[in-house]
């Protein structure tokens, strides 16, 4: 019994749903529509708000675990113009940022907003506030016009 009752205790931390790459997708997409409608001044705003429906629960946002991130695709120092958990870092360069392992990891996302692509996938190490461990993520970016668009999964 006792063996049953530890197991059923520990369930619920294992149940945690996380997004995947296909949500990460979705999202980006969402944002880059929502960009092209209403432009850029109101797109940062709302990107950078927290309750925003991209950064929070919401229809497009199930888990709640996603959020945007967004730079000046044409300037790696020019600061970050969106970070919609921690919106203290707006404005700031964070391109000497670096992973637990040492990857680059802002110069990264603009070596794959900036490629032949456009977008892509970057793989990095980073603190999960859910299991206060580094974990594996992965972040999917996006040039839109002159920005870097994107959101970051933990992979399983």
């Amino acid at each position: 019994m006792g063996v049953l009752l530890a197991t059923a205790w520990q369930l619920p931390a294992l149940a945690v749903e996380r997004s995947n790459a296909e949500d990460a997708v979705a999202l980006v997409n969402k944002a880059i529509d929502y960009l092209k409608k209403n432009g850029p001044e109101k797109s940062i705003t709302e990107f950078n708000t927290l309750t925003s429906p991209f950064n929070s629960t919401s229809d497009i946002n199930k888990k709640g675990d996603l959020y945007l991130f967004m730079f000046n695709a044409k300037q790696v120092t020019a600061g970050q113009l969106v970070h919609g958990k921690n919106p203290k870092i707006v404005g700031k360069d964070l391109s000497e940022m670096r992973d637990a392992d040492g990857v680059y990891l802002i110069r990264e996302i603009f070596k794959t907003c900036n490629s032949k692509e456009g977008k892509g996938w970057v793989n990095y190490k980073w603190p999960n506030p859910v299991t206060n461990t580094v974990e594996a993520k992965q972040s999917y970016v996006v040039k839109v016009d002159d920005f870097c668009l994107g959101t970051g999964i933990y992979k399983p």
